[in-house]
């Protein structure tokens, strides 16, 4: 069975962990360097970057003038953990925060608070965290074209952030109904970035009336070595 790298701490990733385990792969959860723990990057065959905590802005050369909520260690974990995987040449799935850490890994920059930030962040129901919901626009012969065939998929969405100017290598490949850059790939590495969690929208989190999420993490896993 193929292993999993989720860059993340166990507690905040047991979502990603069911999706990576129900689609036939081994998940584990760590943010430390392979060699860190006694493994070796060979042991996986590729890795998650999940969502989280807003990045320190200073790593894409800007003051905090929107971030809510930082972690700089877990930032410059992810960081260094996806520059190994790059280095391999492994394939990576970056989702919501994760997909911002691949774009400011490659020289990109972020939105620290988007103006229509209601449109897309979670929201609060008798007590409970939702997430939003709302279209998103396909781009054609992008990767996303090989899981949908639909040109518009209904996806969630959690974030206040979103990426600003796209890092070099990187093109997009999918746009939420009000414009806002919902996926990015590399086009020389097997790389996707989605701003939305399918992770919450895929087996038993799958929520009638939005895409299926499960097919992400099925796409991925045919994308292993």
């Amino acid at each position: 069975m193929k292993k999993i790298l989720i860059c993340g701490p166990f507690d905040e990733v047991t979502n990603y962990i069911a999706a990576v385990s129900k689609t036939g792969m081994e998940p584990v959860a760590s943010t430390s360097l392979p060699t860190e723990v006694g493994l070796d990057i060979n042991d996986f065959a590729g890795l998650i970057l999940p969502g989280g905590s807003d990045m320190d802005p200073a790593l894409y050369g800007q003051e905090n003038c929107g971030c809510r909520k930082i972690r700089r260690w877990l930032d410059l974990a992810q960081l260094n953990i996806l520059d190994i995987f790059v280095k391999y040449k492994k394939p990576v799935l970056g989702i919501c925060k994760g997909a911002q850490v691949i774009n400011v890994f490659f020289g990109g920059t972020l939105i620290q608070d988007l103006p229509n930030h209601d449109h897309h962040q979670s929201y609060y129901e008798n007590h409970e965290r939702k997430d939003s919901h709302h279209p998103a626009r396909i781009l054609p012969d992008t990767p996303l074209t090989d899981i949908w065939d639909d040109d518009e998929i209904i996806i969630n969405s959690a974030h206040h952030q979103a990426v600003d100017r796209i890092a070099e290598g990187l093109s997009v490949c999918a746009y939420s109904d009000d414009g806002v850059i919902e996926g990015l790939y590399h086009r020389d590495l097997p790389i996707l970035a989605l701003q939305w969690h399918p992770e919450r929208m895929a087996y038993a989190h799958y929520v009638e009336g939005w895409s299926d999420g499960s097919l992400v993490f099925q796409s991925f896993k045919k994308r292993l070595k």
